[in-house]
């Protein structure tokens, strides 16, 4: 029975959703009954999802609706409730189990366990790449129903092989130039070295690794999301973190509370469920107490929190785009007064992924047999994908040739020089700035870093920017002699150092001082 009295919300559909469920029932007319619905975040796949179920509950069929998160439930019994449709739930001990009714959400975990009076007319899915194994045999169990897979990623492998086709709502790049979302500012921060992470069985970063690496950063991610939310908001602003593993949540939590800000964890091993939906509850709220929360291994598919003005990122990938993609889609909603949404990398995921992320955004996800495919390949996270994707001004994203965050461009330039017949992209910081002889360090194959390390250093240990400047410049004209400075380089801001370019640079400058403090004797 609904408990909520207040007057339903009207359930009406966009064009490209009505389409969409034009293309659902073209698909059933013609046999298909299990079919994925390919929505991006912030399409409406819930409202889509609402309005099959009102419209079964309107025939008298029996609908179900599966996630597999208790928040999850509570949060599309309450989009229900909103909309007027009558519904029970199959979850646990819930005051709000009435399996006579029409419409039921249920939690997978409950629902394998649980009889139901009916056989069920229409099974809904949500988030389907999850690719449950009770999920997948609970479907087949029950040929009679058609059955629709919600994802805004259906990369995982099989997907082809147990669903029919793919529905395609729209892209995300439209629901963005429509103003059904917001496209955040994203800034690659301090993150991991790759070769700090330990790899499991399945070729992913292992949890473990992951936040062992990450706890040495948790003051950077602090000091970051302060200055950042100060430049662009005035202030804290509401967050959600990506965190791999407890013990590192706790850590960010504390690191936080010391600045003076509160940030609350949430995780799967969570025991007091009440003392979590109060969290979520609170945190809801638009003058919420609480900063932000963190997240390990529960808000990374469908919660919403619609005026959530910044994510951060510390749950590092190596080749689950779709990961990459949910989170990212946490903050991305738009909401009253929110016209910005900023995405705060310390994980090296965008690096990465942003090539692929873009590809996604603009293109959609295609069939399903190219879909799947997208979680099947580790990505590389080098000095190349590097300049590819980062702002050398201001560490933002590229895209293309512009920075989304601060509008900076690359120079102008033919990008094509020929070497032996071949066509090579030209690299700037390649092999034409020849370092002086007798040194040997592998980072002078890189002499950008090299610069920014003598720029950190030199700031590090100057006053006066301009002079550090200039500091810089004697340095590393002393590791590459005959070279010219690329433009650009000399008044771009610095960013974190590579340990190995950082030790070269002391090493330079306490050559210099030595072989003065010779002369000088």
């Amino acid at each position: 029975m609904m408990l909520n009295f207040t007057a339903p919300k009207q359930l009406s559909l966009r064009p490209y959703q009505m389409d969409a469920v034009e293309a659902l029932r073209d698909g059933i007319r013609a046999g298909q009954k299990r079919q994925i619905l390919v929505a991006a975040t912030g399409a409406g796949k819930t409202v889509i999802a609402s309005h099959l179920l009102n419209e079964a509950d309107r025939k008298g069929s029996y609908a179900l609706f599966m996630v597999d998160r208790v928040a999850l439930v509570d949060q599309t019994s309450q989009t229900l409730d909103d909309y007027g449709i009558n519904h029970g739930i199959v979850q646990g001990i819930n005051e709000r189990w009435a399996p006579n009714e029409n419409v039921q959400v249920c939690s997978v975990q409950t629902l394998t366990r649980r009889c139901l009076p009916r056989s069920p007319s229409l099974i809904i899915y949500d988030e389907a790449h999850c690719q449950y194994k009770d999920t997948l045999a609970y479907i087949e169990a029950n040929p009679q129903a058609v059955a629709i897979g919600l994802t805004a990623t259906p990369f995982t492998p099989g997907m082809g092989m147990f669903w029919n086709r793919a529905v395609n709502v729209t892209t995300t790049a439209q629901l963005v130039k429509d103003g059904f979302l917001i496209e955040p500012k994203i800034f690659v921060a301090k993150s991991p070295e790759d070769a700090e992470l330990g790899l499991n069985n399945f070729g992913e970063f292992t949890d473990n690794s992951a936040g062992a690496a990450g706890i040495r950063i948790v003051g950077d991610v602090v000091k970051e999301w302060v200055k950042k939310t100060a430049e662009f908001f005035g202030g804290p602003a509401k967050t959600i973190v990506f965190s791999p593993t407890v013990e590192h949540g706790r850590e960010l939590c504390a690191a936080f509370s010391a600045a003076g800000f509160n940030f609350q964890q949430i995780s799967y091993l969570d025991r007091n469920e009440d003392e979590r939906k109060e969290k979520i509850r609170e945190f809801r709220r638009e003058d919420s107490l609480i900063h932000g929360l963190v997240s390990c291994g529960v808000l990374t598919k469908g919660f919403d929190v619609p005026d959530v003005r910044v994510g951060i990122s510390c749950k590092p990938y190596r080749k689950s785009l779709s990961s990459h993609l949910q989170e990212i889609g946490r903050v991305m909603r738009t909401a009253p007064g929110k016209d910005i949404a900023l995405w705060l990398d310390h994980s090296g995921n965008i690096e990465r992924f942003a090539l692929d992320q873009y590809d996604v955004w603009e293109n959609g996800c295609g069939d399903l047999s190219h879909a799947e495919k997208r979680d099947a390949t580790p990505r590389k996270r080098d000095q190349q994908t590097h300049e590819k994707v980062v702002c050398p001004e201001c560490g933002g994203v590229l895209r293309g040739n512009a920075c989304l965050a601060c509008g900076w461009e690359k120079p102008a330039r033919s990008g094509i020089i020929a070497v032996e017949g071949e066509l090579k992209a030209f690299d700037i910081a390649g092999s034409a700035l020849v370092a002086r002889s007798g040194l040997r360090a592998a980072c002078l194959a890189e002499p950008k870093s090299v610069w920014n390390a003598a720029l950190c250093y030199c700031l590090e240990h100057s006053r006066d920017q301009s002079k550090a400047r200039k500091w810089a410049y004697g340095v590393w004209r002393g590791v590459y002699p005959d070279a010219k400075l690329p433009t650009g380089w000399f008044d771009a801001a610095a960013m974190e150092p590579k340990a190995d370019a950082y030790a070269l640079v002391e090493r330079e400058i306490n050559r210099f001082r030595k072989n003065n403090s010779r002369r000088a004797a």
